[in-house]
């Protein structure tokens, strides 16, 4: 089952979304299908697809929270995620 992930920070900047990326790498995580981000009115944005929503809470767990600790914090990583939706696709077209 193929899942779409919204996310839309509310309090940090697209610095702050760069120094995690560069963290985290370029590897893509598994089960990661595609992946934008971009910035508006100063803060990030991002969608992506994965296989499921499982393959995102491992990557979470294993790549990108411990990315957050180190590079922004561990009161970001504490105040959890940033706002996102989810919902599972029903049509997908690309890659």
């Amino acid at each position: 089952m193929t899942w779409v992930q919204i996310q839309h920070a509310a309090n940090h900047t697209w610095d702050d979304h760069q120094r995690v990326s560069d963290l985290i790498g370029d590897e893509k995580p598994d089960g990661l299908i595609v992946r934008a981000a971009g910035e508006v009115d100063g803060r990030w944005k991002a969608v992506s697809i994965w296989e499921s929503r499982e393959a995102f809470a491992k990557f979470a767990e294993e790549r990108l929270l411990p990315a957050v600790k180190l590079a922004l914090g561990d009161e970001s990583a504490v105040g959890g995620p940033p706002p996102e939706e989810w919902f599972e696709a029903k049509h997908l077209l690309g890659p």
